[in-house]
């Protein structure tokens, strides 16, 4: 290929100047996407630097994987010239440049590009390829390690949707320098244009950086904002790579973060709303940990893919409407199957029993002939609220007495799905002001939940398996797709039955399935009333927004904490769910999440709840029955300010479980369990005091693995952000506390 270079201070865009397309003379600047940087690579591979000579400027590198293509040989040499641009390019990838540093190297075979650390430059092939000139410009398709592209790439190139850092386009000068402002776009294959408005997912950077003033942390990174409305927090490791990654969610957004290790990467999942609460289980059995969200709209579920999420909502028990607050996953019967409880604000507390995974083949659909009976009569539109016997038991060998008494027996009927059929079979008066019957037998295999279109002249009535499901009473010309209905199947044999009221003129119906490829066995189940839920059941009448899981008598059997009311604790027991009554729990519920923990070692799981004000521990007496010890709890019994979150974790490494709170308008709390249940203020000790983070969620894990626990904060009005706890900390964390 053949370049010009233009006026000083312009770079070549690589790519935007044809280098795949061919030849081409002028200069383009235009900013790609990495979606079409991959794309117009052939090769793409992950390099090491084996031996440098920083006085000629030469970078041996040292092939580590190819993600794209194969490149040929295991050796890559880069010539990093020092004429015909500006020094900074050449000195800023040599002061890079260390033997072990990782570069990621797209090219063509004959031109290409590589990302260092927060730069880019270009290369020609040669025996050495020869550096042409820094290309500062490609931070606007991607600013950041080659670490986290490497792993950008590869999920890109799996299909995936990801969101990755880039620096803003409109100051070259600031790109050239690298101080333009970092924001983070979707990009995937299918995004090739470059639209930031479009693309844009947040701001900053998700690297972590060292921090000083904080002394129970060494490093900070900012995460997406999902507020306002900022929720919780679900970890799981969903990639099964041994590092914890992230759902942080509010009510108008969510972020499913990957732990790549030296940063948090936003993973795209197919929804465009929030999400009021979230839980991870593996719900379909194949060992990875799937998502349950309870968004605006209701319930959604998203089965893991290794390659990405599925949206799998179909195969829940459809409804027509909900109002969720929250949703937790627990094994509700013990049979090893999570199962989905859900807080409906105007259905109360649902059940979704799980099912079980539907088998890898499924079962062949058996779709049943159609079979018709009339006519009966309609005289005067009777025909609508009369009940004929076929709505009351369906034998095909049975005959009745029908229209001006003639006898009326079940036939077979030649009628076409897809297409309106005519029902004018009778011939004389039996067309006209008559009631006709149509029944077929549907088994797909397991439990499902079919959509069908559906078109009648004139009423319409419809039953699956003795339960009326539409009863339309109507003057029309039938055309299709007049209703849509969802057939919500049992496995085996379901009975259809469809009642078809004409007066004069037309007389037909249509029915079709809608999008039968898509139709999946239902993995769920609604048991909310059998076991004791539902609006006749516990809470059934209140409405909650927080729901917390755990086995508090010591059963063996999962209960769960329902933050309506002034608390509401539910036993799970063999005849079903179970209000406790006289539990001691009493709070101020809303906008706060209790946190279950064991703070006293005695294996019982115990209650703090976070108050505006003063917060309250209840120690868990057994027989599901609590005690209020707040009082005795030292510093615990001294306000807070606003709490509205809290996390147990043994952050001093002593044994004993201490508890993070956290606040809006106030700085978050850090309180040393002492044993005895008593517990010290530390929060000045590992630096809380420092910042006020308007915390909405909090949870204490170890995502580096480095043996110190760090703190994810979900925080409403600024970023949400995780602290990394410093593992040489020693005593700022576990030495004697002191009040603050």
């Amino acid at each position: 290929m053949k370049t010009r270079r233009m006026a000083r201070g312009w770079r070549w865009a690589w790519l935007a100047a044809g280098l795949l397309a061919g030849p081409a003379w002028g200069y383009v600047e235009a900013p790609f996407t990495i979606g079409k940087v991959i794309e117009q690579s052939t090769n793409i591979l992950v390099l090491r630097v084996e031996k440098l000579d920083k006085e000629k400027n030469l970078i041996v590198y040292r092939k580590v994987r190819d993600i794209k293509g194969t490149h040929p040989g295991e050796e890559v040499k880069h010539n990093i010239g020092r004429r015909g641009f500006h020094p900074r390019e050449s000195r800023t990838i040599m002061a890079w440049a260390e033997v072990g540093k990782i570069a990621v190297f797209f090219h063509n075979g004959g031109a290409g590009e590589t990302c260092i650390d927060n730069y880019w430059y270009q290369v020609y092939r040669g025996d050495w390829w020869s550096m042409s000139h820094g290309e500062p410009y490609l931070l606007r398709s991607f600013a950041g390690k080659p670490e986290k592209l490497a792993t950008v790439v590869s999920a890109m190139l799996a299909g995936r949707e990801v969101v990755v850092p880039c620096m803003v386009d409109g100051d070259k000068q600031a790109l050239q320098l690298r101080k333009a402002r970092v924001q983070r776009l979707r990009a995937g294959l299918k995004i090739l244009d470059y639209d930031p408005k479009r693309d844009f997912a947040g701001w900053g950077a998700e690297e972590f950086q060292a921090i000083t003033n904080m002394p129970g942390f060494s490093h900070y990174t900012a995460l997406s904002r999902v507020d306002p409305g900022a929720a919780g927090i679900a970890p799981a490791d969903f990639d099964q790579d041994g590092k914890l990654d992230l759902c942080l969610f509010g009510a108008s957004r969510l972020s499913l973060l990957h732990n790549a290790g030296a940063s948090l990467d936003d993973v795209a999942l197919p929804v465009g709303e929030g999400a009021r609460g979230a839980d991870w289980a593996d719900l379909d059995g194949d060992g990875r940990p799937d998502l349950v969200l309870a968004s605006p709209s209701g319930p959604r579920v998203f089965l893991n893919q290794k390659t990405g999420f599925k949206d799998a909502t179909s195969r829940l028990p459809p409804r027509s409407y909900y109002n969720l607050k929250a949703a937790a996953c627990l094994d509700y019967d013990g049979d090893g199957k999570p199962d989905i409880l859900l807080a409906d604000g105007f259905s109360g507390l649902r059940l979704y029993r799980n099912l079980g995974a539907a088998p890898k083949t499924p079962a062949k659909p058996k779709i049943g002939k159609w079979y018709y009976a009339g006519p009966f009569d309609n005289t005067d539109n009777r025909g609508f609220a009369a009940v004929y016997p076929p709505e009351t038991r369906i034998d095909l060998a049975q005959q009745y007495v029908g229209k001006n008494n003639q006898k009326v027996a079940w036939r077979e009927g030649r009628f076409q799905d897809g297409k309106v059929n005519n029902l004018a079979m009778f011939g004389g008066p039996g067309n006209y002001n008559s009631v006709v019957y149509l029944y077929r037998e549907l088994d797909f295999g397991g439990a499902t939940v079919l959509p069908v279109s559906l078109g009648s002249d004139d009423s319409l009535t419809v039953w699956l398996n003795g339960n009326r499901l539409l009863a339309e009473n109507v003057q029309r010309n039938c055309t299709p797709d007049q209703v849509t209905l969802k057939l919500n199947l049992a496995a085996g044999k379901n009975r259809l039955l469809l009642k078809i009221c004409q007066g004069s003129g037309q007389f037909a119906f249509f029915f079709a399935l809608k999008e039968p490829a898509a139709v999946m066995p239902r993995l769920f189940e609604d048991v909310s009333d059998a076991a004791g839920l539902g609006v006749g059941g516990a809470a059934g009448t209140l409405k909650g927004d927080h729901l917390a899981v755990a086995d508090v008598n010591g059963d063996g059997r999962c209960d769960f904490l329902y933050s309506a009311g002034t608390g509401v604790l539910v036993l799970n027991t063999p005849r079903g769910f179970v209000e406790a009554r006289k539990t001691g729990l009493s709070y101020r519920a809303g906008g706060i999440d209790p946190a279950f923990g064991d703070f006293d070692g005695d294996k019982r799981p115990d209650l703090f709840v976070p108050q505006r004000g003063r917060c309250k521990l209840f120690r868990n007496a057994g027989g599901g029955r609590f005690v209020d010890v707040t009082a005795k709890a030292g510093a615990l019994a001294d306000p807070v300010g606003w709490a509205t979150c809290a996390a147990w974790a043994d952050f001093a490494g002593d044994g004993r479980l201490d508890l993070f709170v956290g606040c809006l308008r106030t700085q978050n709390r850090y309180f040393r369990n002492l044993g005895g249940g008593a517990f010290a203020d530390a929060t000045g000790q590992i630096g809380f005091y420092q910042r006020i983070f308007n915390t909405r969620a909090l949870c204490v894990v170890d995502l580096n693995k480095d043996g110190a626990l760090d703190v994810v904060l979900n925080n409403e009005g600024t970023e949400s952000a995780v602290l990394l706890g410093d593992p040489a900390r020693g005593s700022v964390a576990s030495g004697e506390a002191q009040a603050n």
